[in-house]
This record gives structure tokens, sequence and C-alpha cells, in this order.
């Protein structure tokens, strides 16, 4: 027994291993910009100021919830501010989701081929495209909860591991409200299989476990709350957890749904076919896979629905598919899965391996020409002001990039942080911004440097750079950088 649980954990240890080098390697190019998308100067600036005193929803606002800028800032104020280890550490996290869903394979399949390959997929899916898990987003951590949680529902029959369960979904809710879909999914297939079955005795077993998922759901949300009603801000936590959302207009037609689905299943072509192929196949099976094939449907259906229904186009919403897709496309390398010759070969030593070889090269080398070998304009913006900058010198970066008050150090004097909130009229109309009354109180603080890409949405503001700030510097086709006269 003894033997059986070292080699057991030798095991574990190995492939986890393998997965933080793989995840390592396919995304190390992308750790040393500064940005890679405005999104995350937003988490980075906010997540700093968090423990430096500051009250997400009332001196700092963006559309995300709270989870993303604890996390982050948790690891900012206690690890490293660096931006590198805050990348290292998002592929690292990475890295411990894709070991969760190789548990949740080989719970699934008995089989370790199935099972590494589930989680070598689900790495490759985050680690190609800048917009669908490159950049740091809420949804690379989420997920991480969300395949704990779904390994827990795949093994527990006890109370406390369904509130468990709640539980780390009600993480995943704090850090993308999405998180409602997965669970859903889970505890409505649990008890509709339940109640088909007519054991009345078991339906009110099952009706008891999903009571305590949702319980174990509403407490960390539930501490949020309490924390912004001990300090006084719960009506601003209310308006832009719920009344913001229901305010941003939703513009989609049946076209646009698919296009945007259709693009990324064309992206992510191979692993969608293995993902389809396996699904129908392990269907006709007499002893399939323990995970049921309605589950995965419903789950895909839940989060397909939760992917479209802010009918934004954005590419790492469909991150949260990639978990069920992922564990399901791994099906496709089971040993008795039955598969044509030619697939066989393909996927077999050595034609896969080489195969494996040149897409890890060549994601590498994209990711060098991507993110390492183009010039890293913010920083060199924020090496060129730092030494001009006094202790007490205010910064304003106008329309250009936000993360410059990370870098500089300086606290941001706007409220909305993200650039396009005060510029974007549909975020205005949401957000209730009085554009006016934020614009005069900014003019009002006598920044010492302002910057500026282009013409401000505010037209005063134009002006008012041009009576009182002299040009000092212009970074071509970036930003211009204006001081105080």
């Amino acid at each position: 027994m003894k033997n059986l649980f070292k080699s057991t954990l030798n095991n574990n240890l190995k492939v986890l291993g393998g997965f933080i080098a793989l995840s390592l390697t396919m995304r190390f190019f992308s750790f040393f910009p500064t940005l890679i998308s405005h999104d995350e100067g937003t988490s980075f600036v906010i997540a700093r100021e968090l423990f430096q005193g500051k009250i997400y929803f009332a001196d700092l606002v963006d559309t995300k919830p709270i989870g993303i800028f604890l996390m982050l800032g948790l690891f900012i104020r206690y690890i490293s501010s660096s931006i590198f280890m805050i990348r290292l550490f998002t592929a690292l996290i990475i890295a411990f989701t894709s070991f969760t869903i190789y548990k949740i394979s080989l719970h699934d399949q008995g089989e370790q081929k199935p099972a590494v390959a589930a989680g070598a997929i689900f790495i490759f899916l985050l680690s190609v495209f800048t917009q669908f898990g490159v950049f740091i987003s809420p949804e690379l951590f989420y997920t991480f909860f969300t395949a704990l949680g779904f390994y827990i529902f795949l093994r527990t029959s006890r109370p406390g591991g369904f509130l468990l369960l709640g539980f780390l979904l009600g993480i995943g809710f704090i850090l993308k409200y999405v998180a409602l879909f997965d669970m859903a999914a889970w505890l409505l297939f649990y008890f509709i299989t339940v109640l088909l079955k007519k054991e009345w005795k078991s339906a009110r077993i099952a009706f008891f476990h999903c009571v305590l998922s949702c319980v174990g759901f509403l407490i960390p949300f539930a501490i949020v709350v309490l924390y912004y009603y001990r300090v006084g801000h719960l009506k601003e936590l209310w308006f832009y957890t719920f009344g913001v959302t229901s305010r941003i207009p939703v513009e989609r037609t049946w076209l646009q749904m698919l296009i945007y689905t259709g693009d990324f299943h064309l992206r992510f072509l191979p692993v969608l076919f293995f993902f389809y192929y396996a699904l129908i196949k392990t269907k006709k099976e007499t002893s399939g896979p323990v995970i049921a094939n309605g589950l995965i449907i419903t789950w895909c259906l839940m989060v397909l629905l939760a992917v479209i229904i802010p009918g934004k186009p954005f590419g790492h919403y469909f991150i949260q598919m990639m978990l069920p897709v992922s564990i399901v496309a791994g099906r496709f390398f089971r040993e008795n899965l039955i598969k044509p010759r030619w697939m066989n070969k393909i996927i077999g030593f050595p034609v896969g391996t080489i195969i494996l070889a040149v897409l890890i090269t060549g994601n590498v080398c994209m990711q060098k020409h991507d993110y390492f070998d183009k010039p890293d304009i913010p920083k060199q913006v924020a090496e060129y002001l730092k030494p001009k900058l006094k202790p007490d010198d205010r910064v304003y970066t106008g329309n250009y990039q936000h993360v410059l008050y990370y870098l500089l150090e300086k606290d941001c004097p706007v409220k909305y942080v993200h650039r396009t909130l005060m510029c974007s009229v549909e975020h205005r109309s949401a957000l209730q911004i009085d554009l006016p009354k934020e614009m005069n109180a900014l003019m009002a603080m006598d920044f010492s440097y302002i910057l500026m890409k282009g013409p401000f949405c505010y037209e005063p503001m134009n002006t008012y750079l041009q009576e009182y700030y002299l040009k000092i510097k212009e970074f071509p086709g970036e930003v211009l950088v204006y001081e105080r006269k």
C-alpha cells in the first residue's frame, strides 16, 4: 500500500512537472512585454491600489468583479510586483488547472495517455492566440476553481463535498460571474438524472446536496457583501455588480453569433475535431467513460449561453468552454477508441511526436516575434518620465495606456481607470458618468505631466492642453508627452 501511494505520488509529480514545463515553454516570450492587452493595465493598477487603502467600486471602477484584483493584488503585495513574475505566476496557475484536468480525465478514462493529452490540450488552447488566453484575464484564474469544483463534483457523494464544490465555484463567481452557469449545468444534470430514476429518497438527498452547493456558492460573495456593508459602500457594490450589467446594450444577431462561434471552431479546428469525434464515438460504447456525455453536452450548452449572452465577440470569453472541450478531446487518445488507420499514424510515434515538436517550436517563435522582438513603448515612456518625476508630481495618462500609473508607482487620479470608460458613449451611459464633471475635476488637479494618443474625446481637455502644457516628447505613432508650462 505504501509503495502504491509512493508510486502514485511520484507519477503525479512527474505529470505536474511536465505541465509546468509545457506551460512555461509555450508562454515564455509572453512574460516579457509590459502590456499584451490594455485590460491588463487596468488589472495591475487596481490590484496595486487596493492594497494601498483604496476601495474598488468607490475609489476605482471597472466592469469586472473584484476577484481578479484581489488575487493579483495579493501576489503584488506579498510576492512580487514584477510583471514578468505575474505572468509566470499565471502560467503556473494554468499548469495546475491542466493537472486538475488530468485528474478529472484519469477518473473519466482510467488511462494515462488520454488524461495527459487532455491537460496538454488545455495548455495549447490558452497559449496560441493573444485574445484567447495569452493575456492575463479573469478566465485564466476562474477556470482553476471551476476545474477543482468539477473534480469534487465527480468524486464526492457526501454533503461536505457539495458544500466545498459550491464554495470553489463561489470563488470563481467573484472572479467571473459566469461561473454560475458551470455550477447550474452540473447540478441541473445531477438532479434531473436522479429524478428520472423515480427513487424519491435519492431525489431528496440530491436536492439537499444541491442546496448545500448553493449555500457554499453564496459564501464568498456574502463575504464581499459584508465587507462593502462594513465600509459603507454597499450601494456602489450593488450598482456596479447588477445595475451596470443590465444597462450595457447587447447587440447580437444570429449571424454574428454563428460567426463568433465559428471563429472559435476554426482557430482550434484540430482540437474541436478531437472533441466531436470522441463525443460521438464514446456515445456508442457500452462501457464508455465515467463522465456521461449528457453532462458534457449540458455543460457545453450552458457555457455557450454564458459566452453569447453579453453579445460581445471577445475571444477570452471562450476560455470557459476550453475546460469541457479539453476533457473530451483527451478521449480521442484512448487506446480502445476506434480510429481510422491514418489517424493512428498521425498521432502515433514518430509522426505525432514530430508534429508536436513543430507546433511547440512554431508557437515559441511566433510569440518571440509578437511579444519579445517588438519595442515595449509603455516601458520606454516610463523610463523617460521616471528621472523627471518628483515625489509629489502627478501624472495623467489621458487616452494612452493606464499601465503607466503602475510602472511609475503613481496613483490613478481618475475613478474610471480603463481609458475607454469615459470616452465610450456606451460605457458612460451604463456607468452613469458625468463626463464634464469628471473632466473638470481632472483639469483642476494641475498635473505635472499629461500623456495623449491623439485628440481626447472631451474637446475642452484638448484646449486645456494647448493653453497650459508644452509638448516635450513624442513617441512616433504612440503617444505625446506634455509638461506643465
